[in-house]
């Protein structure tokens, strides 16, 4: 086993453990490729949170401990050189949690690792073709993940890989993102909204199957490299995506539509709210889906998780 491992395979830091992070942990450990006599596994944790736990932080370090799960301190808001030493004795490193960070913090994180001379990295660049979108898209929301895919593309002595998932499946359900809404005092009807038309098209992947394929990049020899990576659950129009809902939910779907025009106007009155202009880039469709056929799970043979079984294993 020991002579199939790829050498960035030595020392793997998490960056995360929220929704992802700890799946990808997971996926890591469990990986046919994973040897814990010759790789170490690593996860960042802020020190407050390492020396003073919640409850529930204190069972998931507790849990990521007995798995082998190395917890070290540090805190990616601190400056670039500090991150720069944090992060030279590993081989790779996985951002899984970038969402909410102040700006600036992606290119930082970036900038560390490649001084740090990591030899593969994998940056918190999951869901959409920031490449497709562009810098308008969304009134500029992903300039900056364009700025690190142009700081990765500009070097070589770091391996990357962006993965492209599209929207993370759970998220597609979240009460406030507004697609899919439980009907107030009705058990028997669910309200899908579709952004822009219900001939629009989004790809889905749900968080364990993105980890999945992150282990797989990581372990795999052949696996792909300096590029965007392209997976899949499903991908699917609003129409289609509303039909699974109500089948799987066995519910009446009532149809709402939030054309790209209010959605924009809703965005500039409050610019302020991230969510808001996330949804504008979902209406604008561009770069937010790809064949699921004609994606690298779908030619590895990975079986991923579809909508309707999602909703079936999670809602019903």
């Amino acid at each position: 086993m020991t002579s199939q491992l790829n050498p960035r395979t030595k020392s793997i830091l998490v960056i995360g453990s929220g929704e992802l992070g700890s799946v990808i942990l997971q996926a890591l450990l469990s990986h046919s490729l994973y040897d814990a006599k010759v790789s170490s596994i690593s996860l960042l944790v802020r020190p407050s949170t390492l020396s003073n736990p919640s409850p529930e932080k204190a069972r998931q370090q507790a849990e990521f401990r007995a798995l082998g799960v190395r917890l070290v301190p540090g805190d990616i808001e601190a400056s670039q050189d500090e991150l720069t030493a944090l992060f030279r004795p590993y081989t790779s490193v996985l951002h899984a949690g970038g969402m909410a960070l102040p700006a600036g913090s992606l290119l930082k994180l970036t900038r560390a690792v490649l001084a740090a001379e990591v030899q593969y990295y994998v940056p918190w660049q999951h869901g959409v073709d920031y490449d497709v979108i562009g810098r308008q898209g969304g009134q500029g929301m992903f300039s900056e993940q364009i700025d690190v895919r142009n700081l990765l593309r500009a070097q070589s002595s770091t391996a990357w890989v962006v993965l492209s998932c599209g929207i993370f499946m759970s998220f597609l359900f979240e009460e406030f993102w507004g697609v899919v809404k439980k009907l107030p005092d009705n058990d028997n009807k669910v309200q899908v909204t579709a952004l822009n038309s219900w001939e629009d098209v989004i790809t889905t992947t749900r968080a364990e199957d993105i980890a999945l394929c992150t282990a797989e990049l990581v372990f795999r020899a052949d696996a792909p490299i300096n590029k965007p990576v392209y997976i899949a659950g499903d991908t699917m129009t609003y129409g289609q995506f509303a039909d699974v809902v109500g089948r799987a939910l066995n519910r009446e779907v009532v149809k709402k539509v939030w054309p790209l025009a209010f959605l924009r106007e809703e965005s500039q009155r409050d610019p302020g709210d991230k969510l808001k202009r996330y949804r504008v880039v979902f209406a604008e469709g561009k770069g937010l889906s790809w064949p699921k056929e004609e994606t690298w799970s779908a030619q590895l043979g990975l079986k991923l998780m579809g909508v309707e079984e999602w909703i079936r294993q999670n809602l019903v």
